[in-house]
């Protein structure tokens, strides 16, 4: 029986040629397109899972309530990890990662600058699920200067991992560092990655003060925990260590608990060491694989019952020889299932194929086995059931309803199809088409504008070089005197952060509006004299520091309009700021506002800017050149040999700052090509089965536009007569999508602080409806001229 209805099956596949090749591409493409979705859903939805402690492993996170300000932070004090596994039996087991900065590591010849290299407690991996391929696990971070290096490390340094085992690194500050460890490269699907650990012992001190912030703290809880237990031992933490700091200077810290497996897709804070997904994006790529998949139904639905008077007689005859309706039902599912099965063989090619171009899209790392994990299995072989029952289920059902006794009269309607349902069906893909569009273009627009927005200062043609250690910065002017004398060389300048980095914070008595001294949360960096001049920033009120005011260096400050604001300032210049240097203990500094820069965006445009503060200090650890516009590579080379000649032991480490900056949105930047990419498939594939569609229809009406050519319609009127139906369908498809693209796109940019104005996209949609019109105009009126164009006599020759 089975073997039968396959044979059939697949006669009828050969036998319609074209109508085949339209259903199998069109479905090929649906569905290898939703597998790839479904493939970077699966890899996001995986992050962190692959620690075997997963779901009882937190990060502790900072809840910071300033008077005027509140913020998120990924990172707690120093000692909070020490504190739980010391006084809380009832936790497993805390750890901290305090990041090295960037430092320089040598070992012989070879000198590599580091910046992904952290030092942890000796028990990180007991939490976390690291594979150690050389060394102990247990024991590799138990003593002073020791590191456990990635394996990728391990080889740039030693060759191999098993070379590595035993040798010694040399930092920076001429300390050797014994390799203990190599561990495999942690994994992409990690919030948190480095490339090695160095012991917590290393550190001199006591672990540093309850009242500075910079290390990531986790903890591990026994299964089944009530976190508001933790949270009260939280709180008693706070009022023994945290209140009497920050308490006095009217600011309350609270510590929670994010799970390790919530916080690529959940977290939205302030630190985050990786740049993290968005759960809205999994629920829009969920929605696109569906889209496509349903569109692919669609497609397999509407040409089926197009061409129903083609299976008219087949039903008819089949039915008058005896066979029953659940069996013809049976045979059309057997044909839409079979040509499904081939699509799916297709896509497991195209899948092959194209890999390595969707992993550079998505900037994934997915791997060709990948697709035989037990969820992409079953998902692939849900799909071709689903796609295979559902979308022949409806062909089926009406196919096999015909009368024999109207079928064999010739009596059954020459449309073919149940038209109202087929229209609905072609409204649907419309409005989904039409949405995916509007919802492309808006994308792109709000990531144009946030490359384009003025930041506020010029980021262009700008090099920052790192200077990683102080014996670099205290020879720091020489280079920059050196490089000011270079004819490329527009203007030299300092700072201790640079654009696009995270900004240091610290707590200062501000001058208030009235006259008094009020602690306040401020963000706050040391640049040089020719800082405000180099980046291209304005001076909106008061001045500049100057080299020719020597007591600038002592007790002068800029601030940023958003201070200004803050403060409610009606004149801030001479304003005060009282804090103390080198921490706690060190001597107390006053120093007075000399000017104010008009507002720029230090940290990315999904942020606010925040109050800031800019004090004045020669030696800093960022070099940023303004060079002029020409022969960047030669501009380089000569920018290199000067380095050369002052630092001949250092690496030459640079970047561009428009780069750096711009890669602050290069996350979004890659899902917006990937959905950029399936809604132009998305659209493609609707365009396939309109053209499929619109082929039978005028094959069906062949007659009647010889008719009306006969007596004289011209092939303009032609084309407008047979369009007109799909215009009307396109219009309501429109009005469908018009409103649904409206309120996702808002929600969606509501995670940017800094955003396009819908209102001033009506273009955007109106632009939208006209490409699915001329869509539809030139696929309609392909066939329809050249219906037209036949000679009457050949349509007519029947009659």
């Amino acid at each position: 029986m089975f073997k039968n209805l396959l044979k059939i099956a697949l006669r009828n596949i050969v036998k319609e040629k074209m109508y085949s090749a339209v259903n199998i591409l069109g479905l090929s493409v649906g569905i290898t397109c939703s597998l790839f979705l479904l493939m970077y859903i699966l890899d996001e939805l995986s992050y962190d899972r692959y620690n075997v402690n997963a779901e009882n492993i937190y990060r502790v996170i900072s809840d910071v309530k300033e008077p005027d300000n509140a913020f998120l932070w990924s990172v707690t004090q120093g000692p909070l990890a020490e504190e739980l596994r010391e006084n809380y039996p009832e936790i497993r087991n805390a750890v901290q990662f305090r990041s090295t900065n960037k430092m320089l590591y040598k070992n012989g010849e070879k000198q590599f600058l580091e910046s992904d290299f952290y030092q942890a407690d000796s028990t990180v991996f007991e939490m976390f699920s690291y594979s150690f391929i050389e060394g102990d696990s247990r024991t590799a971070l138990d003593e002073p200067n020791c590191i456990v290096l990635t394996e990728k490390i391990a080889i740039k340094y030693f060759g191999t991992p098993a070379g590595a085992l035993g040798q010694s690194l040399v930092n920076a500050r001429n300390v050797q560092i014994k390799v203990t460890g190599v561990i495999k490269d942690v994994p992409f699907n990690s919030h948190f990655r480095f490339d090695a650990l160095l012991s917590h012992r290393n550190r001199n001190t006591d672990n540093g003060a309850w009242g500075g912030f910079g290390v990531f703290t986790y903890v591990q809880l026994p299964a089944n925990y009530d976190l508001n237990r933790m949270r009260a031992n939280f709180e008693k933490i706070v009022k023994q260590k945290v209140d009497p700091i920050f308490e006095k200077i009217g600011i309350k810290i609270r510590y929670d608990l994010q799970r390790i497996t919530d916080i690529h897709l959940h977290s939205k804070i302030q630190g985050e060491k990786e740049a993290g997904g968005d759960i809205s994006y999994i629920y829009i790529f969920s929605a696109v694989a569906v889209f496509m998949l349903v569109i692919a139904c669609i497609n397999y639905m509407n040409l089926a019952t197009a061409r129903s008077v083609n299976r008219s007689k087949e039903v008819g005859i089949r039915k008058v020889m005896g066979s029953m309706r659940i069996q013809l039902i049976v045979q059309f599912i057997t044909e839409s299932s079979v040509m499904t099965f081939l699509a799916m063989v297709a896509s497991m090619v195209l899948i092959y194929l194209f890999l390595p171009a969707f992993n550079t899209l998505s900037n994934k790392h997915l791997e060709y086995r990948y697709i035989l994990q037990p969820e992409m299995f079953l998902s692939l072989l849900a799909t071709v059931a689903l796609v295979g029952i559902v979308g022949g289920s409806y062909p089926a059902f009406y196919l096999s309803g015909f009368s024999p006794v109207a079928v064999l009269k010739g009596k059954l309607s020459t449309r073919g199809g149940t038209v109202v349902f087929r229209k609905v069906l072609v409204v649907t893909q419309f409005a989904i088409s039409i949405f995916m569009l509007i919802s492309t273009l808006i994308v792109y627009d709000q990531l144009t504008y946030l490359r384009s927005k003025d930041l506020g200062f010029d980021k262009s043609n700008v090099l920052r070089i790192d200077l990683t250690d102080y014996s670099m910065v205290d020879k720091s002017p020489v280079l920059m005197e050196r490089l000011k004398q270079m004819p490329v060389v527009k203007s030299v300048a300092s700072a201790d952060d640079s654009p696009g980095d995270r900004i240091g914070k610290m707590i200062v008595e501000v001058e208030t509006a009235e006259g008094v001294l009020d602690d306040r949360g401020v963000d706050l960096y040391a640049a040089n004299v020719e800082y405000v001049k180099t980046m291209g920033m304005t001076i909106v009120q008061g001045r500049d520091f100057s080299r020719d005011i020597p007591a600038d260096i002592s007790y002068s400050v800029l601030v940023n309009e958003a201070m200004v604001s803050r403060m409610a300032w009606k004149d801030p210049i001479g304003k005060k700021f009282v804090f103390r240097d080198n921490g706690p203990d060190g001597p107390v500094i006053e120093k007075k506002v000399v000017g104010v820069i008009k507002d720029y965006h230090h940290t990315s445009l999904y942020n606010v800017i925040e109050p800031m503060m800019i004090y004045l200090r020669p030696l800093n650890h960022f070099i940023f050149v303004r060079t002029s516009e020409g022969d960047i590579a030669k501009s380089l080379t000569d920018i290199k040999t000067v380095w050369k000649e002052v630092y001949p032991n250092n690496t030459f480490e640079y970047a561009f700052l428009d780069h750096d900056l711009d890669s602050q949105y290069a996350a979004d930047h890659k899902r917006s090509q990937l959905f950029t990419a399936f809604s132009g498939l998305t659209i493609i594939i609707a365009c396939l089965g309109l053209l499929g569609l619109s082929a039978f229809t005028t094959e069906q009406r062949t007659k009647e536009i010889g008719v009306r050519k006969v007596i004289g319609a011209s092939v303009k009127a032609l084309v407008i007569l047979v369009s007109k139906e799909f215009f009307l369908l396109v219009a309501i498809g429109t009005v469908i999508a018009c409103p649904v693209a409206w309120y996702v796109t808002r929600t969606w940019l509501q995670n940017f602080a800094y955003r396009i104005e819908l209102n001033d996209e009506w273009m955007t949609f109106i632009i939208s409806a006209v490409l699915a019109f001329a869509i539809t105009l030139l696929t309609v009126g392909f066939h329809v001229v050249r219906a037209a164009s036949t000679n009457p006599v050949k349509s007519l020759r029947s009659e």
